[in-house]
């Protein structure tokens, strides 16, 4: 008994001695192991620091390049156009108000144009579009205040340039006759030169208000940014004092703020100096600044991430001295790592997903076709909100002229599987039209069965205006006469290729002369447009009205034989002598009507139609004539 309870004893001091012993390797294992931790962290804290100033750098540089892309197709769009070549080519008053008009409505696509301008070969201004100081109103300068800009820098050496190269102006503030205009308006330019027939004609150029493109390289939320030239001049500084120091006089530049590092980073660009980060922006604007970006991590950043790691160490220290386990602080080191790691590919991919949800039109919409989700930039391009999405279909967009054989094609090609692209035309919840290049990808779940679809969309709206300005006649608003060739030459294919039949109407105001000289031009101009209404209102939407020349229209009915096009002809006849015109009052028109017949040439069907007319008028005007169809 005694030995044994000696023995117990003794096992029991052991097991205390043990315990202790454990207990206090334990808590230096853990003091240890936290101080190792928190040094570690410090180093994951640079690291944090990097990462995010490479997702900063990578966001600014792709958002910088889009934007600097869109203005260099925006000049060479305007330069290569066949309203702009036109008039290059043949430089007549209505071919200079078409230019016109396409360059007002680039300017208009943009509250951020300042100016869009063509200049000749010789430098002179040809057609220059200004918007006012206010920003509301975009107008084309009259003739007598155009100016000759041969010696301009922008002109010479834009004319240098060989096709579909781009000139990039310093990014610098805007001056009014020599004097810096005030409040400052920083100022970009983009230039191209003009080619026609392969001889240079002149160059188109766009001035742009940067200050967004600046908001878009210096927003962070992480860092403050700062922007200088290549002289260590300061363009943007977060503190406004230093803001463009070359033009304002009495302001420090970076090399009186950052005298130690700041000719090293002047010399080395995408280096890193200390807290201090820096990347070069001068190869996209391309422009001879050497422009870059400086970053400072801001003190609140620092001290969350600081904080953040010192309550890890401590909750590592905790967990260690509690469970009193040799091989603990693997597990805490491993959570830790993974934590820190998961933390960094979190803040990117929120970073990513909130640049995505912003700036990507995009969708996902239950297998019916019901939307579940719609990102921020859907949203706010619609002027819905989620809520008033959610549950709703496409058709919700519908525009009103879009066949519903088109949603019906869309619908059919999705629910095989495939993916289905091209361009839809929608309206917006204000009722205002917009078009989108729509690519829609079907989802399935596990069994291979599609479980939703996501659906992408770019805005187009822009383009398809410039497209419609191309193919209108300006004053009447019908196609104008390229379209209508372009029309007859389609029709003309699908009958010899499918029999389809289609009719030609060609229909000419009686006496419009006279009406010029009784009343006016703008009194016939007013005759012509309300001629276009009559014809649009009674005609099929599947039928084409365009302005043929003077005072001369042409239709084409699809799918319509010379009956049927006789009697729409006659429709048309009375609908014009019955129309009240102010303030000719009453007018007539003589038609001529022609069937497209087998093995016939387009211009033997038009010198048909054409002769039918011609018959009408001989005939004592105001009627129908028909050409016959055998």
């Amino acid at each position: 008994m005694i030995g044994n309870y000696t023995d117990f004893r003794t096992g029991s001091k052991s097991y205390i001695i043990f315990t202790l012993s454990f207990i206090i390797f334990g808590a230096v294992i853990a003091l240890l192991t936290s101080f190792i931790n928190y040094k570690l962290q410090y180093t994951n804290i640079d690291k944090g620091i990097l990462a995010r100033f490479e997702a900063e750098k990578s966001v600014k540089l792709e958002s910088l390049h889009h934007s600097l892309n869109s203005l260099n197709e925006m000049v060479q769009t305007l330069a290569v156009n066949k309203l702009t070549q036109d008039y290059i080519r043949q430089p007549t008053p209505t071919k200079l108000v078409n230019a016109q008009s396409l360059f007002l409505a680039s300017a208009q696509s943009s509250s951020l144009i300042m100016q869009v301008r063509f200049l000749d070969k010789n430098g002179q201004e040809a057609i220059r579009i200004d918007r006012s100081k206010n920003g509301k109103e975009v107008f084309v300068v009259p003739d007598n205040e155009l100016q000759d800009k041969h010696s301009r820098y922008y002109f010479i050496e834009s004319a240098q340039l060989r096709p579909r190269q781009f000139w990039h102006s310093n990014l610098d503030l805007n001056y009014e006759g020599g004097v810096l205009e005030k409040p400052i308006r920083p100022t970009f330019r983009v230039a191209t030169p003009v080619f026609s027939e392969n001889v240079f004609s002149g160059i188109v150029i766009v001035n742009i208000e940067a200050a967004q493109l600046i908001r878009a390289l210096t927003r962070s939320a992480d860092f403050d940014t700062m922007i200088i030239d290549g002289d260590g001049e300061f363009l943007y500084h977060n503190e406004k004092v230093f803001s463009w120091s070359r033009y304002l006089e009495g302001q420090s530049n970076f090399l009186d703020l950052y005298p130690v590092i700041g000719s090293k980073i002047l010399r080395e660009p995408n280096i890193r100096f200390d807290k201090i980060y820096s990347f070069s922006i001068g190869q996209q604007f391309n422009n001879g600044e050497n422009l870059q970006a400086i970053l400072l991590p801001k003190a609140e950043m620092l001290s969350k991430l600081t904080a953040n790691n010192l309550l890890t160490a401590l909750i590592i220290a905790l967990i260690v001295i509690v469970v009193s386990f040799p091989l603990s602080w693997i597990a805490a080191m491993v959570p830790s790592r993974l934590q820190s790691q998961l933390q960094e590919v979190l803040a990117d991919l929120q970073r990513s997903n909130e640049a995505l949800d912003n700036n990507v039109m995009s969708s996902t919409t239950d297998r019916n076709g019901h939307f579940v989700s719609a990102s921020n930039a859907f949203c706010l391009t619609t002027g819905y909100n989620f809520g008033e999405l959610q549950g709703q279909t496409q058709e919700l967009l519908c525009h009103p002229e879009c066949a519903k054989t088109a949603y019906e094609n869309i619908w059919r090609t999705i629910q095989n599987g495939q993916v289905w692209r091209g361009e839809i035309r929608n309206c917006k919840k204000s009722g205002q039209e917009f078009w989108v290049n729509m690519v829609i990808t079907p989802q399935f779940d596990i069994d291979g069965k599609i479980s939703g679809y996501a659906e992408i969309y770019e805005d187009i709206t822009d383009r398809k205006a410039i497209e419609l300005l191309s193919i209108t006649d300006v004053l009447t608003q019908l196609f104008n006469r390229r379209k209508i060739d372009q029309i007859l030459e389609d029709e003309m294919a699908r009958y010899n290729r499918s029999e389809q039949v289609f009719s030609v109407i060609l229909l000419d105001l009686d006496h419009f002369k006279q009406v010029n000289d009784t009343y006016g031009h703008p009194a016939g101009d007013r005759v012509l447009i309300e001629t276009a209404l009559c014809l649009q209102k009674n005609i099929r939407k599947v039928d084409y009205a365009g302005r043929w020349g003077g005072e001369e229209f042409l239709i084409v009915l699809t799918g319509t034989g010379i009956a049927g096009a006789a009697i729409i002809a006659e429709k048309l006849r009375q609908v014009i002598n019955q129309h009240d015109f102010q303030p000719v009052k009453q007018l007539s028109a003589s038609f001529g009507v022609a069937q497209c017949l087998t093995g016939e040439s387009l211009n033997k069907l038009i010198s048909r139609v054409d002769i039918a007319l011609y018959e009408a008028k001989s005939e004592g005007r105001n009627r129908v004539s028909i050409s016959p169809s055998e």
